[in-house]
């Protein structure tokens, strides 16, 4: 029988490559103001069977089931790996079917494609599921993921099994696996296969069991400029990584429950579940309409060959040549009249009017294109059918002009309690800066402005915000868990001069 594993005890080559393809990545969606989808938040998974079963964490899928504040998802996004040196192609949507938030673990089943019909008897690449509690001291470990100091693509690092550790109120010897194996932010829900290429662990980039750090990070520079060192500045990272692996035997009971097969011991495990919160269930299809429909904007910098978009955004960098809408549409009749007016800034710069030649339903993508650079600003795309318009969206290249800023004020909060929290600092980064970026590099020109909450926790930035951008937040407290969202700050153009935030928790820790 043909090995599976190098001489560095790794998986081999050939293995690596059936891996990678079961890696993807998980992309939450939300409608934006005029209707068009924009991405919320990322992070990793992995086909655990090839009928389209997806395994994460829980804040990965639903991080409001955990407690932290993020909006809620108007769709899941499936990014799979084609690739190695190419980003996700953006091809499913899934639903959840199996959560437990103690566990912080998640299970996801592909339900649809990305132009909205619905899939069956897929045959996907997978990773089959080993055995976590087979691990031992030394045994080398293989990670996967999309984590966001890795670039757009699938990125690879490898450590060993440092420890075991066990957490409360989990009635198991291995709670974590303990790694040394380099785990950074959109790793989350990832994959850590052992040398034989089976899925052992989800990286979970949490502390590996209690009063353990995952990551050896000390107030060691003074980040607020204040002239000193204290617990008002964030902590760095200077070494002695050791990260949290959730053994993937804790989540058999929630893949059985979306219908994996689980042989073995591991199959008789019990862990806390939650409901998994409930899909937009499809009413009972009437008759097929003949009117013509089109779904919600999706806007990225690129796409796939076939259309599907790659690294979608609200907010797309500067410079770019290319800009990419992918829509889905139904009931439409070759010969039609249909139109799309492009704008910038409110300035129309294509108007178009033509005759319907894609059939009845399908996805379509439109494109702008300038070899010399898009300019900066608010672009707005209008598609009309017969005259009536049946979609439209906005994203932002570069920074826009914008005649008025906004001023955002806001409350910190204990989680529990509900009390404003004194003393926090918030910061929010220049709308082309990555959290996962400033967490790596935690520069001061990366931010874009910063707060001070008072002593009942309030906080408004010295600096207003300019419109039709979206911005990072980082939160940091004393005692508190610090807080990190990408885009948790989406300013559409007809934003208010004064925003006032809902409350933001923080949890104790």
């Amino acid at each position: 029988m043909a090995s599976t594993s190098s001489r560095s005890g790794l998986p081999n080559r050939r293995t690596i490559g059936k891996i990678m393809k079961g890696v993807v990545q998980i992309v939450a969606l939300r409608r934006a103001f005029l209707g068009n989808m924009s991405p919320a938040w990322t992070g990793s998974g992995t086909i655990v069977d090839p009928s389209g079963i997806i395994l994460t964490n829980c804040h990965v899928a639903n991080p409001r089931a955990m407690g932290m504040p993020a909006p809620p998802a108007d769709r899941l996004a499936i990014a799979i790996t084609e690739r190695s040196d190419e980003p996700p192609v953006l091809t499913y949507f899934a639903e959840i079917v199996a959560q437990s938030p103690q566990m912080d673990l998640a299970v996801l089943r592909i339900v649809a494609r990305v132009d909205g019909k619905r899939v069956s008897r897929l045959n996907l690449p997978y990773v089959p599921v080993g055995d976590s509690d087979a691990l031992e001291l030394g045994d080398n470990l293989a990670i996967f993921g999309y984590p966001g100091i890795g670039g757009d693509t699938v990125t690879f690092t490898s450590g060993s099994v440092s420890g075991f550790a066990k957490q409360r109120g989990v009635k198991v010897r291995r709670a974590w696996v303990k790694t040394d194996a380099t785990i950074a932010g959109g790793n989350s829900g990832g994959t850590a296969v052992n040398s034989k290429g089976q899925l052992v662990g989800i990286p979970t980039q949490a502390a590996a069991g209690t009063g353990i750090t995952p990551v050896d990070a000390r107030r060691v520079v003074d980040t607020t400029g204040d002239g000193r060192v204290d617990h008002r500045d964030t902590p760095m990272a200077v070494g002695g990584f050791i990260n949290g692996l959730r053994p993937v035997n804790l989540a058999v009971p929630l893949l059985r429950k979306a219908g994996v097969k689980i042989t073995g011991a591991a199959a008789e495990l019990k862990v806390p579940m939650a409901p998994a919160p409930q899909p937009t269930r499809r009413r009972r299809r009437p008759a097929p309409s003949k009117e013509p429909k089109f779904s919600t904007l999706v806007f990225s910098k690129r796409v796939a060959k076939d259309g599907r978009p790659i690294s979608p955004a609200a907010v797309l960098p500067k410079g770019g040549k290319e800009l990419h809408a992918t829509f889905e549409y139904t009931g439409m009749v070759n010969g039609m009249d249909w139109g799309q007016v492009w704008a910038v800034n409110g300035k129309t710069i294509v108007s178009k009017q033509e005759k319907w030649e894609g059939g009845s339903r399908g996805h379509r993508t439109l494109s702008l294109t300038n070899p010399k650079g898009l300019p900066d600003g608010m672009y707005h795309l209008v598609l009309t059918v017969k005259k009536e318009i049946l979609a439209q969206g906005e994203v932002v290249v570069g920074r826009r002009a914008e005649d008025t800023d906004t001023e955002v004020s806001g409350q910190i909060v204990d989680a529990a309690s509900r009390r404003g929290i004194p003393d926090t600092l918030v910061i929010v980064l220049r709308p082309d800066v990555r959290v996962q970026d400033f967490l790596r590099e935690q520069r001061r020109d990366m931010a874009y402005t910063s707060a001070r909450t008072n002593r009942l926790g309030h906080f408004t930035l010295p600096k207003q915000l300019p419109k039709g951008q979206a911005y990072g937040l980082i939160v940091v407290a004393r005692g508190y868990r610090d807080l990190a969202i990408e885009g948790a700050l989406r300013l559409t153009a007809k934003a208010p001069e004064h925003a006032q935030l809902d409350a933001i928790p923080l949890q104790r820790g």
